[in-house]
C-alpha cells in the first residue's frame, strides 16, 4: 500500500509567514495585557500587606473549659449515652412500637441541641470536643434514620 500525502503543505507554506506574523503580534499583545494584569495585582496585594486590617475573631479565641464546664459537659455527654442506650434497647425489643420511641427520639433531639451549643465553646485541642463531637454525628444520623423511616417493619 502507498501512503498518500497531501498538497496542504504548499498551501500552507504560501501563507506561513503571514499567518506566523499575525500570531507574534497577537501573542505580544497578550504578553504586554498580561503583564500589566500581574503588575497591578502584585501593587494591589502589596497595599494590602502594607496595611493590617484589625481581625475583630483575633480576640476571640476559645479557652480550655474551666473545670465546672468540662463537668457539665461530661455530664450531658454521659446522659446523652443513657438515652441512646435506652433507644437501642426499644429498638431491639419487638414489643416495642415505633410510636412508644418517638418521645425518647424526641428527648435525645434536644439533648442533642443542648450539647452541640456547648460544643462551640470547647477550644480545638480538647480531646473531650472530639468525643462529643463524634457522638453528636452519631446522634443526629440515628435521629435522621428514625424521622426518615428506615425502621419501618416492611411485610
Amino acid at each position: 500500500m502507498m501512503k498518500i500525502d497531501g498538497n496542504n503543505d504548499i498551501g500552507r507554506s504560501a501563507y506561513a509567514d503571514k499567518q506566523i506574523s499575525e500570531q507574534a503580534t497577537a501573542t505580544d499583545e497578550f504578553n504586554k495585557i498580561l503583564k500589566a494584569s500581574v503588575d497591578r495585582s502584585k501593587t494591589q496585594a502589596a497595599k494590602i500587606q502594607t496595611t493590617p486590617q484589625p481581625n475583630p475573631l483575633g480576640a476571640i479565641r476559645p479557652t480550655s473549659l474551666s473545670p465546672e464546664a468540662r463537668e457539665a459537659a461530661v455530664k450531658r455527654l454521659d446522659n446523652l449515652l443513657d438515652l441512646l442506650e435506652q433507644y437501642r434497647d426499644q429498638l431491639a425489643d419487638p414489643k416495642v412500637t415505633l410510636r412508644q420511641i418517638a418521645p425518647l427520639l424526641n428527648t435525645i433531639d434536644k439533648k442533642q441541641e443542648q450539647l452541640s451549643a456547648l460544643l462551640k465553646g470547647m477550644p480545638d485541642e480538647d480531646g473531650l470536643k472530639d468525643i462529643v463531637h463524634r457522638t453528636l454525628i452519631a446522634t443526629s444520623l440515628e435521629v435522621m434514620k428514625f424521622n426518615r423511616g428506615d425502621y419501618i417493619p416492611v411485610y
